[in-house]
């Protein structure tokens, strides 16, 4: 297994994509679609990735950052967002802790490839 990772993303399709590509690399992988149901599985659980949605209905992606790193530092937390991201929640995100963002419509290679920097990069750290 190379990552444990918990996806969260409200929309299914999304996250069903993320899920279904991180299988293929071998990853370990459980999704959530609320930021509070994903608050709880992390509190239940050790992940090692939380790949998670900027925008999410109810608690917000950047909220619930904030939250894991509070709760569980070590965890590698990737933002996921949309077409024609926000600057301005990129620079929260990293200002709370994330390792970095991916973009929905990034072609699959490059999604891939940005997922396993920032994993490898967050495992260096906490090593």
């Amino acid at each position: 297994m190379l990552y444990k990772v918990l996806v969260v993303d409200d929309e299914s399709a999304v996250k069903d994509l993320f899920c279904d590509l991180l299988l293929e690399e071998d990853c370990q992988v459980k999704s959530a679609s609320t930021g509070e149901e994903a608050m709880e599985m992390v509190s239940k659980d050790d992940f090692d990735v939380l790949l998670l949605d900027i925008k999410l209905p109810g608690i917000s992606g950047l909220e619930v950052l904030k939250k894991v790193k509070q709760l569980k530092p070590a965890i590698a937390v990737i933002m996921i967002t949309g077409f024609g991201y926000d600057e301005t929640l990129i620079a929260k995100s990293r200002e709370y802790g994330s390792s970095g963002y991916i973009g929905k419509n990034m072609p699959i290679a490059q999604i891939i490839n940005s997922f396993k920097d920032f994993a490898r990069v967050a495992k260096e750290k906490k090593e």
